[in-house]
């Protein structure tokens, strides 16, 4: 799934322009990583909808439809 690698430094770069919390930043790189929601919900103990709440704020903060759209804005920042 991963044909571009995405280094945490690149999502950093472009991720900082759209004013996410720290919770947002440490959800949207487990996404452009590859993870699931319900993967990522087991890694922070919450739910999986809790982790879908999450995801629709940052996708309306980066002015993205989902999670394909979210992840080319990192793969396309160099």
């Amino acid at each position: 799934m991963n044909e571009l690698e995405i280094t945490k430094e690149r999502y950093l770069k472009v991720a900082q322009k759209f004013g996410f919390t720290r919770r947002e930043l440490e959800l949207g790189f487990l996404k452009v990583s590859g993870f699931s929601n319900r993967r990522i919900a087991y890694m922070f103990g919450i739910s999986e909808q809790t982790v879908k709440n999450h995801f629709t704020h940052i996708y309306e903060k980066a002015w993205v439809p989902g999670r394909n759209e979210f992840r080319n804005l990192f793969a396309e920042a160099e």
